[in-house]
């Protein structure tokens, strides 16, 4: 049971040549895949280039796509959604599908706007079709690309034409201005919505590894960055690369450029802030090493430029209104999530892929993103007119688990049994200890969604605060 609600899926948006057709993760794959990667962007090292200068002329180029903030007045709802995978026909057919109203909230389609945090596709064809159908849904639509974006299309008839990324870049952005797709900062009432372009970088992993002597088969975090498909399927301008921050310090700079709040006097005392990204600004909104079938999956899945911004934006809200003022919305996990980390509230709600809803629905459930016939799961609101963000808990399988047990990365020789299986124990290794546990004190204390402060912490916080100190004496 505690396999079929815990198998982790990042990988199979970013390095799927880890899973089989079944969602099984083969993290021994690495042991017989050859060290030659089909990938142009592959960068010597040793040249040294002034990164920082050729970001700079990159910047340059995206001058002309700077968006100055748009107002939305009518709208009353923002809902979120994120990782799509249109390629996939059962989520085209689910987004056709979609109704204009649901049975959660009265307001219409046309007071509606949707937030779409990333991987929808690689194929530009079926990213248009799928903004011309939000479209034809939802009133506004705002974007931003995730990693699947990205890749060159090499498959299609034509392909998408694009010589790299920074390429593949451009071309969304003019997809999305000729769909009429936000790509900047939005004014709904008192509420700014802001998405951020982001990428992933190993040095954002900053918990300990699993201890090697311990087990034994764990790729290294940047073998799993260049057996993932990111580093595959995407090409970079030299000497931008993979390998090391610049990537993510590209894309991050991308939004100096882009977001236009130069003619902003004031966010205004009783304003509140919906960020949204593609990748995770905070390595506590993924599981612990010693859970996650790949353990160095977090080499690949978030930025700390991304947490930067989000705590600079943080600072520019009125501390005077009471209440969660900041809401993160992400996505590219693939695990449901509603945490409070330091004052902001973090949120992911995935389509993900079809097979994964068959094998793990319950780690993906969150409010109306929920249920076993995919038909009578919808876009989860985050925010509303009159009763801004949530006032109750979402869901999210971990994001519970978080706040009822403590995180505890440096347990490195440790590995949950659905991990341990696919390694070779050494000495001094161990097996995480049952769930039940966990799932009792689960029920007891979740048995109400509605445990929430004025401020958006969980009531449950509190009392494992206090359970943690009993169990410490």
């Amino acid at each position: 049971m505690a396999r079929h609600l815990l198998l982790f899926s990042t990988l199979a948006a970013v390095c799927n040549c880890f899973t089989s057709p079944s969602g099984i993760w083969l993290a021994r794959r690495h042991q017989t895949t050859t060290d030659h990667f089909a990938c142009s962007a592959q960068i010597n090292n040793e040249d040294d280039a002034p990164i920082n200068s050729h970001i700079s002329q990159l910047q340059s180029r995206f001058q002309k796509y700077r968006s100055p903030p748009f107002h939305a007045p009518n709208i009353e709802r923002v809902l979120l959604l994120s990782d799509l995978h249109c390629d996939y026909s059962e989520n085209r057919e689910w987004l056709s599908n979609l109704a204009t109203t649901d049975e959660h909230n009265a307001s219409s389609s046309e007071q509606t706007m949707i937030l779409i945090a990333g991987d929808v596709s690689h194929d530009l064809q079926i990213l248009r079709w799928t903004f011309q159908t939000l479209k034809q849904t939802f009133a506004e639509v705002a974007f931003v690309p995730g990693n699947h974006e990205l890749w060159l299309d090499k498959s299609a008839a034509e392909g998408d034409k694009c010589s790299d990324s920074i390429d593949k870049m451009e071309r969304i952005i003019q997809l999305c201005l000729e769909e009429d797709i936000r790509i900047g900062p939005v004014k709904v009432g008192s509420l700014w919505i802001v998405p951020l372009l982001s990428w992933h970088h190993l040095s954002f992993d900053s918990e300990p590894p699993i201890c090697s002597e311990s087990w034994a088969g764990i790729p290294s975090a940047s073998r799993t960055v260049k057996l993932g498909a990111d580093y595959r399927k995407t090409v970079w301008p030299h000497p931008i690369t993979p390998l090391d921050d610049s990537v993510a310090q590209l894309m991050d700079s991308l939004n100096d450029v882009i977001l236009d709040f130069e003619n902003i006097d004031e966010w205004g005392e009783d304003a509140t802030i919906l960020t949204f990204s593609h990748f995770l600004p905070r390595v506590e909104l993924l599981p612990e090493k010693r859970y996650l079938s790949l353990p160095t999956l977090p080499a690949c899945s978030g930025s700390t430029f991304l947490e930067s911004r989000l705590r600079e934006l943080n600072e520019k809200m009125s501390s005077k209104t009471d209440g969660m003022k900041h809401l993160h919305a992400f996505g590219h996990s693939h695990l449901a999530y509603d945490l409070v980390v330091e004052d902001v509230r973090y949120v992911h709600v995935p389509l993900a892929y079809p097979r994964e809803w068959e094998q793990r629905r319950r780690s993906l459930e969150i409010g109306t993103m929920a249920g076993d016939e995919s038909h009578r799961r919808f876009p989860v609101s985050i925010w509303e007119k009159d009763g801004n963000f949530p006032s109750e808990w979402l869901g999210g399988w971990w994001s519970k688990y978080y706040t009822i047990m403590k995180r505890e990365p440096h347990r490195t020789k440790e590995l949950a049994p659905w991990v341990a299986r696919r390694f070779k124990q050494r000495n001094s290794a161990a097996i995480v200890e049952d769930f039940n546990h966990v799932k009792m004190e689960m029920k007891h204390k979740l048995q109400h969604p509605s445990h929430w402060n004025a401020k958006g912490t969980w009531y449950a916080e509190k009392e494992t605060m206090k359970d943690r100190k009993q169990r410490a004496s």
